[in-house]
C-alpha cells in the first residue's frame, strides 16, 4: 500500500513519517488480468497534509481501479509524524535582575548584561519576544562579600531550551548600604 499525501504541512515544520497499517492488501478480480496489470502496489485516496502542525492519524479509503477489490478491511490506517522544524537563536545583551537582596545591603553585579543561546522549534523561536525571557541571580540570605553567582533563566515558552548563558557566572559585590546621615538643623 503506498500512501498518497496532498499539500504541504505549515511553514517551520517537517514530514518525520509516512505509516500504512496493514503495509500489504490481498486484491482480487474476476478478470485475473487487472490483477497481473496492477504495478505490484496500490495507493490510497490523498491524505491532506495543508497546514498540518501536529500528527495526523486516520483511516483511508484505497484507490483501485474498477474491476478490482480487497479482501478484507476496505480501509487502512494511515499515521503521518509531523514535527517542527529545531532550530536556534542568539539573544545578545540581556539585562540581569537581582532579586531578594537584603534591603540593608547593596549589590554591583558584572557583567550587567549576558548572552544567552536558545534552541528548540522554529515557529516558537520566531515569535519569541524581548518579555520572554527573564534573567535574574537570587541574592536572598547573602552576607557582604564577593560571589560567583550562576544566572537563572525563565523562559515563557516552555518548549525552548537554553543552549548557554555568556558569561556562565556573574560576579556580585554585596556591601553594607550607605547610612543616611541626617541632615543638619537650622
Amino acid at each position: 500500500v503506498k500512501v498518497v499525501t496532498a499539500g504541504q504541512v505549515s511553514q517551520g515544520y517537517r514530514l518525520t513519517t509516512v505509516s500504512v497499517f496493514p503495509p500489504t492488501v490481498t486484491v482480487f478480480a474476476a478478470n485475473p488480468i487487472l490483477v497481473d496489470n496492477l504495478p505490484g502496489y496500490v495507493e490510497t485516496v490523498p491524505v491532506d497534509l495543508t497546514g498540518a502542525k501536529d500528527d495526523i492519524d486516520t483511516r483511508l479509503n484505497l484507490n483501485l481501479p474498477d474491476g478490482i477489490s480487497v479482501v478484507g478491511e476496505q480501509t487502512v490506517n494511515v499515521v503521518v509524524g509531523i514535527s517542527a522544524i529545531e532550530g536556534s537563536m542568539t539573544l545578545n545583551d540581556r539585562l540581569v535582575e537581582m532579586v531578594n537582596l537584603d534591603p540593608k545591603l547593596v549589590a554591583e553585579i558584572s557583567p550587567q548584561r549576558v548572552t544567552l543561546i536558545l534552541s528548540g522549534p522554529l515557529p516558537l523561536l520566531d515569535r519569541l519576544q524581548s518579555g520572554d525571557t527573564r534573567i535574574t541571580l537570587d541574592l536572598g540570605g547573602l552576607s557582604a562579600g564577593t560571589y560567583q553567582l550562576t544566572p537563572k533563566i525563565e523562559l515563557a515558552l516552555s518548549d525552548l531550551q537554553v543552549e548557554s548563558v555568556l558569561p556562565g557566572t556573574i560576579e556580585v559585590i554585596i556591601s553594607p548600604a550607605p547610612t543616611q546621615t541626617p541632615a543638619p538643623r537650622r
